[in-house]
């Protein structure tokens, strides 16, 4: 396949099921908000949160899977797959500094969460270069496209 060819078909896959992505991340900014300025619900917004955060990890997990099904390349496809798995990492850091911070945290988890926060986008940069040198036809994430013309 070309590499126009393997977009078209990602964005289609994306395209179809653009409404049950969109439902799962509508509500995680809204109870990240709600959970940090509650004081005795936060709990509630932050179960919630995790529920919504969860689901959206599932997705991009399944997402990456078809996506690396795209290529032939071994390489390629392991480092797709661990790129959509640095971006659910994202929601864990989110989810997770928000139980850190209700939960008034010692000051090493704070470390460890500031060092998530450093290594997940220089492993994100390090497997879209990991995709881009082992299957040149293989597109990166930011190459794909959807309706409005964003990510």
């Amino acid at each position: 396949m070309t590499k126009q060819q393997r977009i078209d078909q990602m964005n289609r896959y994306r395209k179809q099921r653009k409404r049950r992505r969109d439902m799962l991340f509508a509500p995680v900014p809204g109870l990240l908000f709600v959970t940090l300025l509650a004081d005795h619900i936060w709990w509630v917004g932050l179960g919630l949160m995790g529920l919504f955060a969860s689901g959206s990890i599932v997705y991009l997990l399944k997402e990456g899977e078809a996506f690396a099904r795209l290529s032939d390349e071994n390489g390629a496809r392991v480092a797709t797959q661990n790129v959509y798995r640095i971006l659910g990492g994202w929601y864990v850091l989110i989810v997770g500094s928000v139980v850190s911070y209700k939960l008034a945290a010692p000051w090493w988890t704070w470390i460890l969460v500031l060092g998530m926060a450093v290594l997940l986008p220089l492993l994100y940069k390090r497997f879209n270069e990991t995709v881009r040198s082992a299957d040149t036809a293989q597109p990166v994430r930011s190459e794909l496209a959807t309706a409005s013309g964003l990510l």
